[in-house]
Parts: C-alpha cells; sequence; structure tokens
C-alpha cells in the first residue's frame, strides 16, 4: 500500500533533480558558452581591424597616384595603435653586363595594431601583415610590387611617424597619412637581364618570405626573429629585364 507521504518524497525528488539539471545545464553554458562568446568578440575584432588596415593600404595606393593626403578613423576597442620601429628594408639592383650595382636602405616604420587578446595588424610597406594569438603570421594585402615576364616595379615606402607614437582606450582614433609625391629611383632595361635582392628586417620573417617567393623571388632567411628582436630575410629575383624602382615618403600621425 501507498502512503500520502510517499508521494511528498517522490515530489521532492523530481525538483531536487530538476533543480540539479537546470544549475548544471547553467554551469556548463558559462563555462563553454562564455568562452565561446569572448574568442568570437576577439576574433570579430580583429577581423574588424583588419578591415581598417585594408583602407589604409588603399589610402598608400592613392598616393602613389597623386594624392596629397588621406586619413582613416580605426576603433581601437581596448586595444592599442601606435608606430613600429622594428622594420626596414635594403634593395640592391644588379644590372648585369658589367654594370655597377645600386643599392637603397630604409626604415619602415609600420603602423600596428596590437589586439588585446594577443597578436596584431600591422601595415608595413604597403602591405598589411596579420599576426593571431596562436602564432603564424600572413601576409594579407600584397605589397605593391609587379613582377611579369619581363618587368620588376618594385615601390619603397618609407614612412615616417610623427607626434603621439601610441594612443590606447575604447574610442577611435584617425590614422593621417601624407605625402610630398613620389620619385624614381631607378628605370633602366639591359638585355643582360638585372638581378634583384630584397634584404627584410621584420619580426616576421617567414611570412615574408613566402609573400615574396609567390611573386617568383628565392628567400633564404639570415637571421631568425627572436622575441623582441627582428629577423632578416634575403630575397632575390634575377633574369628581369626591366627594372624599375619607385621611392615614396608617406607621414603619418594619429589624430
Amino acid at each position: 500500500m501507498r502512503c500520502d507521504g510517499d508521494r511528498g518524497v517522490s515530489e521532492t525528488v523530481s525538483f531536487v533533480l530538476v533543480f540539479s539539471l537546470v544549475v548544471a545545464s547553467v554551469g556548463t553554458v558559462y563555462a563553454v558558452g562564455v568562452s565561446e562568446l569572448e574568442a568570437t568578440r576577439d576574433a570579430e575584432q580583429v577581423d574588424n581591424a583588419q578591415r581598417a588596415f585594408d583602407v589604409l593600404a588603399d589610402n598608400v595606393r592613392d598616393l602613389f597616384e597623386g594624392a596629397p593626403s588621406r586619413g582613416t578613423e580605426v576603433k581601437i576597442a581596448g586595444a592599442t595603435i601606435r608606430a613600429a620601429s622594428d622594420a626596414e628594408m635594403n634593395v640592391t639592383v644588379d644590372p648585369g653586363g658589367g654594370g655597377t650595382p645600386q643599392s637603397w636602405d630604409y626604415r619602415l616604420s609600420p603602423i600596428v595594431y596590437d589586439v588585446e587578446s594577443g597578436g596584431e595588424i600591422r601595415l608595413s610597406n604597403g602591405a598589411v601583415l596579420r599576426d593571431s594569438a596562436r602564432g603564424g603570421a600572413t601576409v594579407v594585402r600584397d605589397a605593391p610590387i609587379v613582377v611579369d615576364d619581363n618587368r620588376l616595379l618594385l615601390r619603397l615606402v618609407k614612412q615616417e611617424h610623427v607626434g603621439s607614437g601610441a594612443v590606447g582606450g575604447s574610442g577611435t582614433v584617425r590614422v593621417r597619412m601624407a605625402t610630398t609625391g613620389s620619385r624614381v629611383f631607378y628605370d633602366e632595361a639591359n638585355p643582360d637581364n638585372h638581378s634583384v635582392r630584397v634584404n627584410v628586417t621584420s619580426p616576421y620573417t617567414d611570412a615574408w618570405a613566402r609573400h615574396y617567393e609567390s611573386l617568383g623571388f628565392t628567400c633564404t632567411e639570415v637571421t631568425p626573429p627572436t622575441a623582441g628582436t627582428p629577423g632578416t630575410t634575403s630575397c632575390t629575383i634575377s633574369g628581369v629585364e626591366r627594372v624599375t624602382i619607385v621611392w615614396t615618403r608617406i607621414t603619418t600621425s594619429f589624430e
């Protein structure tokens, strides 16, 4: 036989089981869901920063075409945007046929967006590089280089930053770029064919090497980068009949 107290015990047990299931579900959602939401938020922040830096790269190309200045707003959203001093380039052109090689050295002064969760986006020599918190940097927007069967057009972008070197917070910052024009350093055709060597000093030598190799260069790592110290990669292309080297100085500032 069943007494009235059995029903009370059954309802109590049911309540405890349902309550425990709810608590366990909420705990699982909090433990897994919140971290997933934070990861999604961080990824979206990096994607937005990359899109903004794509616009900055477009601005550089506008300056190549004769625009005197350009400005673009970038949302900081808890990150930091700064001017770095850890990158430079050296370009050497050997005209072949006994001609005298010519060489140019210059600093890149890239604009860098430091992501709060790790990694960065940077604009360097007209290219956009992306580095995730897990490592593995890539060139996501090509440098202004044209390579075909008989011609190489190489643009050297010397960025010089003025004013405040870094801005943080949660608002927006306008990145202003200005130039006084471009200058042709070299423009020659030689039936004996040219050899061109580009040495890049950067924290991301692997990314630069893959980029130049995709254009037909052969690259060798001279010095690997270490924590806080950039490395150097050397990339060479030969058999080019006509070589054009264009140099552009761009002044950047944060407003």
